[in-house]
């Protein structure tokens, strides 16, 4: 089978890799002490170079990628150890977009004019999808909807120009788009481990029109998840690459006792685990992203068991790259720090491993 990429998705990689490699660690700092954590004209320019078009459809003028050319991007962003939300408040609006078939938030999405983030997650109910503490319900006049709730982890909130809210009417599952800046929103905003910033947002008889509920079915709404772990994967797959890479550079240059530290027996012993826990994530990256059918129970479990696999691999290969660096290697001034923080969020966003193991169980 030929794995070779195509000279779309050649053209693609390079591009993000000119657009990532632009922020070393020395700019990286600077950047997310900025108010919201990230440069919004980065973001723009994202736009411009199509790394959001490539997940919409051609219908609504995007440029119809598959997953694999999404795939693509997010080991790319991974290998250059990007601070980008490209995943988190691009790819993932843009699919649920998709797939709602909501022309007017995707465009507003392509052409980097609004930024969006998901609010999905709730307090106390672990990692579960289906909202249970937020609620949408028809006015008396009819003439809107009133939104109630809380949720928290809405990544890059501060920034968000409207927010997509999952909620329930009268049991019935429903993503709803709302300004960021509706009156009877309270947020509280916070940091995460690799540095960017969410929010736990209060939904206090918020109103919004009755045309704002997306197109898009509690089963959809699984398939994108699905979809958005699997590019977790993917991006874990580019990091733990940069990780292995940087960790036998410095173990070829770092001298102990008068020799090179990588000449040790056990410092090899352990890059060669690494380097076969790598080549593992990658076939399976590759056999998640070659399955026929995207959809349904089967392909939630599919993506889960990945994710649960490439997660843990990729968190090992962090600890001994930082355990092979010393307590640098946990310090804002080398990349591998960064790497690391970025997998323990990665690995644990939509659930941990031990959710997925579950829901892999439970769904094959």
């Amino acid at each position: 089978m030929n794995f070779d990429l195509s000279e779309t998705q050649r053209l693609f990689q390079s591009t993000t890799e000119r657009f990532a490699s632009a922020v070393d660690v020395t700019k990286r700092h600077s950047i997310r002490s900025l108010n919201g954590g990230y440069a919004r004209d980065r973001w723009q320019e994202l736009a411009e170079l199509g790394l959001l078009s490539i997940g919409a459809s051609s219908a609504l003028d995007g440029l119809d990628g598959s997953l694999t050319d999404l795939s693509i991007i997010a080991e790319t962003l991974g290998l250059n150890n990007a601070l980008d939300p490209w995943l988190e408040n691009g790819a993932f609006p843009i699919r649920l977009g998709n797939v709602a078939a909501d022309e007017a938030l995707v465009s507003s999405l392509l052409d980097g004019s609004q930024l969006v983030s998901v609010a999905f997650a709730e307090k106390a109910s672990r990692y579960e999808l289906f909202p249970n503490n937020t609620h949408v319900t028809p006015l008396d006049d009819g003439s809107s909807y009133e939104l109630n709730g809380d949720k928290h982890f809405v990544q890059t909130a501060t920034l968000a120009d409207r927010f997509l809210v999952t909620a329930q009417q009268a049991g019935q599952f429903g993503i709803y788009s709302v300004a960021s800046d509706s009156k009877g929103i309270e947020t509280q905003h916070y940091r995460l481990a690799d540095g960017s910033q969410a929010a736990a947002i209060t939904f206090n008889q918020v109103k919004i029109s009755l045309d704002s509920r997306l197109n898009i079915t509690f089963e959809q709404f699984q398939d994108v998840i699905a979809e958005i772990n699997v590019l977790c994967c993917a991006e874990m797959l580019g990091l733990s690459q940069l990780l292995l890479n940087s960790t036998i550079s410095y173990v070829k240059e770092r001298e102990q006792f008068g020799v090179t530290i990588g000449s040790f027996q056990t410092i090899q012993h352990g890059l060669v685990d690494c380097y076969s826990e790598l080549e593992q994530m990658r076939s399976l990256l590759f056999r998640t992203l070659l399955l026929d059918t995207k959809t349904g129970v089967q392909w939630h479990a599919n993506a889960m068991g990945a994710k649960s696999f490439i997660g843990e691999r990729a968190d090992l290969i962090a600890r001994t790259a930082v355990q092979f660096h010393g307590a640098m290697g946990i310090t804002d001034e080398v990349a591998v720090g960064h790497a690391m923080k970025r997998i323990m969020l990665l690995s644990r966003l939509f659930g941990d491993t031990a959710n997925n193991l579950k829901q892999y169980a439970r769904n094959s």
